[in-house]
């Protein structure tokens, strides 16, 4: 299962992010978070593509997070702080971040005294999400509240599959490890 949020713009600049909830081969729950930049940009048709990028190394970035950095990103969306996390594999380094900000938004409302529709200023709650490889690759997205809804639920289903798998494996272990009862055949004189 994966959401993704594509957000290209007519700089070229803009970027995409998959969060994927997935199995591993012994069904343990994974979370892995991918990006790619932007590849081209149509101006003709307003659209964005990233595809040209796909297999660009300096352009995309993938990492997997565990259970408790999945809590700790769910605990900063729920209270709007920051969090950072740092993954080291081999000579690859991946920093990701996610930072708080507002963004400032006009809404339409219907005034009925002057029974016409009129623009007004409002605060929207959003975040800057960016994945960082070897300091060198950055790629970053705006996400806002929708978006951010729909991640938090992804993020909450692996944390509930994390804590049933263990669930699982406990129990599982305990039942092949428990002691067995010796049955005897008892003389019925």
């Amino acid at each position: 299962m994966s959401i993704q949020f594509y957000k290209p713009n007519s700089k070229n600049s803009g970027s995409a992010f998959t969060f994927s909830l997935s199995e591993e081969k012994n069904n343990a729950p994974s979370f892995y978070i991918s990006s790619i930049a932007q590849h081209g940009w149509n101006d003709s048709k307003k659209t964005g593509s990233f595809s040209g990028n796909a297999k660009n190394p300096e352009k995309t970035i993938n990492t997997k997070i565990n259970h408790n950095e999945a809590g700790e990103f769910l605990n900063a969306l729920n209270n709007r702080t920051q969090f950072s996390s740092f993954h080291s594999y081999g000579e690859n380094t991946t920093t990701i971040k996610l930072t708080p900000w507002d963004k400032n938004s006009k809404v339409s409302s219907y005034n009925s005294s002057s029974k016409s529709f009129e623009e007004s200023d409002v605060i929207v709650p959003c975040f800057g999400f960016s994945l960082s490889k070897n300091k060198s690759v950055n790629i970053k997205i705006a996400l806002e509240p929708g978006e951010l809804e729909v991640l938090k639920r992804l993020l909450i289903k692996y944390i509930d599959s994390y804590i049933d798998y263990q669930i699982n494996s406990s129990r599982n272990y305990q039942s092949d490890n428990s002691p067995k009862a010796e049955i005897t055949e008892e003389d019925p004189f």
